[in-house]
């Protein structure tokens, strides 16, 4: 088996040695200090420090050749909401590791084209006096693609079309049933583990002087090698789960001197063959992870020295299959009837952030997220489908 780690560390030895004979390079970069805390339906989840980190020094060989290896180090010792949605409450701290590559070749004054390689570590401490890596949820990303960035391309004034391959391991994490019951009863130990493919494009349009549209597309496929799909009778079969996610990203600015205004709009698709089988209720429920996302809100900003910056979003999730359950407190908690009601949920999303200009490398930052989301299921047993969470934080940032 090719064993990932080796090649990032010859690539990036053979970038330090290249760079040595390389004409010119600048570093550029920046370090992020701040301390916050985080709160999930009204209790403390988490308090600390993060620190973040982005190294990416520029190698320069020519006037149209550029290589950009990069380092993306990030700490957190309290959750944003992102990291809390869905419930996410897990783990106390995590870090992660982000090795990347570039090489950029300018073909014209027009069309730039680049390719590009990396390496993501992930890890999760569900205990603050956990080791390192043995996260259950731990996984490490390889990526490896080509981007084209053209201008006055389809209409367009900037038009960036991407394509990547990946592979996702969890490197700690074997389904629970096969380590139990074994792989000829549940077949499949590495579950969440898949190979991924990702086309994204984007376009940067300006209306005029003052107005701009940004469009982004991303198309992700998943195919998970190690989980089988589901049958109505609560078997596993021969054909192993795919994944394919559609979303769209719009947004509409307008720019008035130092104050913005604009509007985001974004919706996502998502279909999979693998279907959920209840061995309590016996009951197949078939198209469960299938949905359709859909999210709308304004979004300000001003300042230049001092600046402001507030967002809102409204969002609605539709599941195709997934069918409500009726909570049954009598009961085990492990039952709860099913209706033909199929899961719908909506959310609110408040960002409001400011950073102030302390000297041309360093400012300081301040920011606070809210997310809400409410939904017709009320069966909360195994997984929190209504709730609350928000998190601050406070810090400075070093640029260079």
């Amino acid at each position: 088996m090719i064993d990932m780690k080796k090649i990032i560390v010859v690539a990036v030895s053979c970038v330090l040695v290249t760079a040595l004979y390389a004409a010119e390079i600048v570093p550029v970069g920046e370090i992020n200090l701040s301390g916050g805390a985080s709160f999930y339906e009204g209790e403390s989840s988490a308090s600390g420090g993060n620190f973040n980190i982005a190294a990416v020094p520029a190698v320069k060989f020519s006037e149209n050749v550029v290589l950009l290896p990069g380092y993306y180090g990030n700490y957190r010792g309290s959750k944003s909401v992102y990291e809390l949605i869905g419930g996410g409450t897990l783990y106390q701290d995590s870090m992660s590791h982000n090795f990347t590559l570039r090489l950029i070749n300018k073909l014209s004054p027009d069309h730039k084209f680049k390719l590009k390689t990396g390496y993501v570590f992930n890890y999760f401490r569900e205990t603050t006096d956990e080791s390192w890596g043995k996260g259950l949820f731990d996984f490490e990303k390889f990526t490896v693609g080509a981007e084209s960035e053209a201008r006055n391309f389809m209409g367009m004034d900037k038009f960036i079309s991407s394509f990547d391959i990946m592979k996702v391991t969890f490197p700690e994490y074997e389904s629970l049933a096969s380590a139990r019951y074994g792989t000829e009863v549940f077949p499949g130990g590495r579950i969440l583990d898949f190979d991924g493919l990702n086309v994204y494009f984007r376009g940067l349009k300006k209306l005029n002087a003052k107005s701009i549209v940004d469009v982004n597309l991303n198309f992700m496929l998943k195919d998970f090698p190690d989980q089988n799909v589901i049958d109505s009778q609560g078997a596993y079969t021969l054909t192993k789960r795919a994944d394919r996610t559609s979303a769209m990203d719009m947004v509409y600015s307008r720019i008035l001197g130092s104050f913005s205004a604009g509007l985001s709009l974004s919706g996502a698709v998502n279909r999979s063959n693998q279907d959920h089988y209840d061995a309590d209720e016996y009951k197949f429920v078939d198209n469960y992870y299938d949905y359709n996302s859909y999210s709308v809100g304004p979004l300000v900003s001003f300042g230049n020295n001092f600046q402001v910056s507030c967002a809102y979003k409204y969002g609605i999730k539709n599941y195709e299959g997934r069918l409500v359950q009726q909570n049954t407190p009598l009961v085990p908690a492990t039952h709860g009837d099913y209706t033909n009601q199929k899961v719908k949920n909506k959310t609110h999303f408040v960002s409001l952030g400011s950073s102030y200009k302390l000297s041309k490398h360093l400012k300081a930052k301040l920011s606070a997220n809210y997310f809400a989301q409410v939904s017709n299921q009320d069966y909360e047993a195994v997984y929190q489908y209504s709730y609350d969470t928000y998190n601050f934080d406070a810090g400075v940032v070093y640029e260079f």
